[in-house]
């Protein structure tokens, strides 16, 4: 078992996730066109499993979610899903047939209200702390503020291809859904109303902003989206992920020892399911090495 283990350790607990394009290359840079294709294979997705979104970022080349499923089954696949389709339509779109994400996503849980909120200063930093544009309302791409602050929906469609390969007669609008994509309330804010509600993303993104302020020049948005897909930037983020988000150091070393716990649990189950033992139990909040796929169903 080289990779970390998925670990999730109980119902709704929220996750900060993270994924990088292969060798850091801009292959996510924002346009009309992807914009609207990434929001809908997210929208799409969170119908299909139990998972509440509560912000996220589409930068040129990673994007951050923060976002809550039910268990470990469907953040594996929602998030193979979303990777999966934003894989093949985007490198579609600039012809890049290889391999396009780094690695696998990085999911790291969120223990406590304060560091939820954090997360989300962060997303709403993203952006402007690497002076690309002064304020996140400007960013070219996908971004939660939008919707969340400043109330302009994201708006996105999915296409069939399947069925349109089936039927090539077919026009491709004839073959393409629209979604608007939804957020959840962050747990604590639920009780907030609308308006309410934008104007705690507002102050959140402001706290944000003191904390990350733009440089004095920005790129600006016409070189942002000028930007070669292919290029690489000349540095990049090497920090690993953490395994969870606190501002409780009792909390994170709590979850430290349940972590080592479940893996070693585990292993042991692991090591009898290799021996051929197939009824065995794996311990909860982990995915079976087989049939882990969560089945496809309304979030309600």
């Amino acid at each position: 078992m080289p990779r970390p283990l998925r670990y999730h350790p109980s119902e709704w607990a929220p996750v900060f996730v993270t994924n990088r394009c292969f060798q850091s290359r801009m292959l996510l840079k924002p346009s009309s066109r992807l914009n609207q294709l990434v929001v809908g294979i997210i929208a799409r997705a969170l119908n299909m499993y139990q998972v509440k979104l509560y912000g996220l970022c589409m930068m040129s080349n990673h994007y951050h979610m923060l976002l809550a499923p039910k268990n470990a089954q469907h953040l594996a696949s929602f998030m193979q899903y979303v990777d999966r389709n934003i894989s093949d339509e985007i490198g579609r779109i600039h012809h890049w047939p290889g391999k396009f994400w780094g690695r696998r996503y990085r999911a790291s849980v969120v223990l406590d209200q304060e560091a939820l909120l954090d997360r989300m200063k962060y997303i709403f930093a993203n952006s402007v702390k690497e002076g690309l544009v002064r304020h996140p309302r400007y960013w070219p791409g996908v971004h939660c503020y939008q919707a969340l602050a400043d109330k302009r929906p994201l708006r996105g469609i999915w296409i069939n291809r399947t069925r349109w390969a089936q039927s090539r007669d077919l026009h491709v609008s004839e073959v393409t859904t629209h979604y608007t994509l939804s957020f959840d309330r962050l747990p604590g804010l639920e009780h907030l109303n609308d308006y309410q509600y934008a104007q705690q993303m507002k102050e959140l993104a402001n706290h944000a902003l003191s904390e990350w302020p733009a440089p004095e020049n920005v790129l600006g948005q016409k070189r942002i989206m000028a930007v070669e897909p292919h290029s690489q930037p000349k540095q990049s983020s090497k920090h690993p992920a953490p395994l969870c988000h606190s501002t409780c150091h009792e909390k994170r070393q709590e979850f430290i020892t349940a972590f080592k716990e479940f893996v070693g649990s585990y292993q042991e189950v692991f090591d009898q399911f290799r021996r051929t033992v197939l009824d065995v139990a794996f311990p909860y909040g982990g995915i079976p090495p087989i049939a882990w796929s969560a089945r496809p169903e309304p979030s309600g």
